[in-house]
């Protein structure tokens, strides 16, 4: 956790000092850095090994053994394997049926075996983070194989910051507010400057990779200081890998801030020790008491807490608010450490009021209501299909059932530690108080809560003795062992299964394509300044702003052009002339584009705007229309530019 949280304190840190003062002088502090591991490696390692050798950890001579753990991870590391190969073996865009549709049994079988690993640690108590670690980002790691780019679409519209810091050698704060809070982008320029990474699109389709494991081996780490034991740590940081598709990990500051905020809190609270107290009556008995935090650790918190506040918006407000309620508790020392994450994060929004003023609103503070509901898709025609609606219901319904798991844990311990997680769960609300945060803040609520519910649920006290409530028939069936097998192998492969659904059902209309991709890039970069390029489709179905000329060049969506046509009555040709008069009348331009695309039916469908039968009339009206000619295509993308007949069509 520390090496991964290291890594992206030190790369976004170098980043965003040189994009900020404009030096930017990628191989210098590169060489420093190498320099000083080195250095810092060739120190650090023989002294700690004799170290161990010295408290008898490191036996000179090991003597192999081959026992649970062996197992576990062998199979485990087996799993991980297969499916990587079936990603390698079917590279290609989207299908239909997801990420399951493209790999076909090879992804089944492999997070089997996975299943298979973590079941038997569980059973039997031993090496259950190995096969967590795996289930937690196995899912990202062959969607970065099999798509080779982002898993959504706004991971795509960083890039054009990325890229803006590259060509410019620095941002313009002013500009906007990814401009502004630019930590993330600023660092993964550096490091595609430094990898001679021409398209930095390959980033933001392997972050995620990084995140989504590094995230779960955070979460059993905090967990491993309030739960006893191998177990339970891995069973809260599973649940919380398992149930967050709400908020899909992609490269974005969110999903940096969650990961820096969980080591933050780590570093706050350690394993809690027992102090002997004697009551009145003379009992003797223990309470929890907190650790109080060395300076190295407050330095530690200090640093990642300001490049927390330099990558995200609201990651540092919540982490505080969940260190204010274990104060409350007096599970953390000492009762000012949340000073040190919230004073840089005031002061840096203060000094960018004038660019975060644009996101907030007097009229929303104090609308908890109104704050909570999640976004709207406006000028729907359609029904979303079922697909759609499961994706979003069934892992929220999960979320459901390890709060009411939670709540049973604090009801039936009612002791401080428990009614202090409960508090920390319930801290993210905070934010619903003063922003419905561009109406996703009900997400950043659960992404935040999440990790907390789970240890709680993970802490919920197991039914004792030779498993009573299974029933007397199914004791004479079946060996209590056998019994623990398959109780914990439905639950695990049932959680792998809400996992792997809701973070592929919707791959075919939220995963953008190479063609797409490489098509917009195009744009960007070769387009005149003042264009503008029609969307056939949802904007949110177009990786846009991937150059670094975003702010010189235009996209527009199909819905500013009114509602959609839709239904049996559909006349693509007419649709056309329509999009291309209202196009030129509204929307003044030096030259107009428009792009034609699969992801855009697919979005469309899934959310009800239009049927995909429809788009793909529409595709084939404009192919053949003369207000429209192809400059350039690929697969199942092709770009536009109006002719002069089109021009002259709209302008009678």
């Amino acid at each position: 956790m520390f090496a991964v949280t290291g890594s992206l304190v030190g790369t976004i840190g170098i980043g965003y000092t040189m994009a900020t003062f404009h030096i930017w002088a990628p191989v210098v502090p590169f060489v420093a850095v190498v320099v000083l591991t080195a250095a810092a490696l060739a120190v650090a390692v023989p002294r700690d090994v004799a170290e161990l050798r010295r408290a008898g950890l490191a036996p000179a001579v090991p003597r192999p053994r081959w026992g649970t753990t062996a197992t576990v991870t062998t199979l485990s590391v087996v799993g991980l394997l297969v499916v990587v190969v079936a990603a390698l073996t079917h590279i290609g865009d989207p299908v239909p049926a997801g990420l399951f549709g493209s790999l076909g049994p090879g992804l089944v079988i492999g997070l089997a075996l996975v299943v298979g690993a973590a079941v038997v640690a569980l059973v039997r108590g031993r090496g259950l983070a190995v096969p967590v670690v795996v289930l937690g980002g196995s899912i990202q790691l062959a969607q970065a194989i099999t798509y080779g780019v982002p898993t959504v679409t706004a991971a795509a519209r960083h890039i054009g910051v990325l890229e803006y810091i590259r060509q410019y050698g620095g941002t313009n704060p002013s500009a906007d507010i990814f401009q502004t809070w630019s930590g993330l982008f600023a660092g993964g320029a550096w490091v595609a400057d430094i990898g001679g990474i021409a398209n930095a699109m390959l980033i933001a389709a392997w972050v995620p990779v990084l995140l989504a494991f590094g995230t779960t081996i955070a979460v059993g780490v905090l967990a491993a200081h309030w739960l006893p034991g191998d177990r339970r740590p891995w069973v809260a940081a599973l649940l919380t890998a398992m149930t967050a598709s709400l908020n899909t990990t992609y490269f974005s500051p969110q999903s940096v801030g969650i990961l820096l905020s969980i080591t933050i809190l780590v570093l706050a609270t350690g394993p809690l020790r027992d102090a002997v107290v004697t009551t009145a009556d003379g009992t003797v008995g223990a309470k929890p008491r907190a650790r109080k935090v060395p300076l190295s650790k407050i330095l530690a918190i200090t640093l990642i807490g300001i490049v927390l506040v330099v990558t995200h918006q609201i990651s540092p407000y919540l982490t505080v608010a969940a260190l204010v309620a274990l104060i409350v508790f007096r599970l953390v020392r000492p009762w000012w450490l949340p000073v040190v994450v919230l004073v840089p994060a005031v002061a840096f929004a203060a000094l960018n009021g004038d660019i975060l003023g644009r996101f907030l609103s007097l009229a929303a503070v104090g609308r908890v209501l109104d704050n909570v509901q999640p976004p709207t898709h406006d000028m729907t025609v359609l029904p979303k299909p079922l697909v759609t609606r499961l994706a979003f219901d069934i892992p929220a319904a999960a979320l459901v059932v390890l709060g009411l798991a939670a709540l049973i844990t604090v009801l039936l311990h009612r002791d401080r530690v428990h009614w202090a997680l409960l508090a920390a769960a319930a801290s993210p609300i905070s934010l619903l108080v003063a922003t419905n945060y561009g109406q996703e803040g009900v997400f950043r609520v659960v992404l935040f809560a999440t990790p907390w519910i789970a240890i709680l649920a993970a802490a919920l006290p197991m039914p004792s003795g030779r498993l009573a409530p299974v029933g007397s028939l199914v004791r004479r069936a079946m060996r209590p062992s056998a019994v623990r097998f398959a109780v914990a192998g439905a639950g695990i492969a049932a959680l792998v299964a809400i996992g792997a659904f809701g973070q592929t059902a919707l791959d075919w209309n939220r995963v953008m394509t190479r063609s797409q991709s490489e098509a917009t890039q195009l744009y960007d970069r070769t387009a005149p300044s003042g264009s503008v390029m029609l969307l056939t489709g949802s904007a949110n179905a177009v990786p846009s702003n991937t150059g670094a000329r975003y702010f010189d060049v235009g996209y527009l969506s199909r819905e500013a052009l009114g509602t959609y046509p839709s239904g049996t009555d559909y006349d693509a040709n007419a649709d056309v002339s329509d999009v291309t008069r209202e196009l030129v009348e509204n929307w003044s331009a030096t030259k107009y584009y428009a792009l034609v695309a699969e992801p855009f039916g697919a979005y469309d469908e899934r959310y009800g705007y239009q049927s995909d039968a429809d788009y793909q009339q529409l595709a084939a009206a404009m192919a053949d229309s003369p207000y429209w000619k192809v400059v350039w295509s690929s697969g199942t993308t092709a770009m536009y530019e109006l002719t002069t007949e089109g021009m002259r069509h709209a302008t009678e």
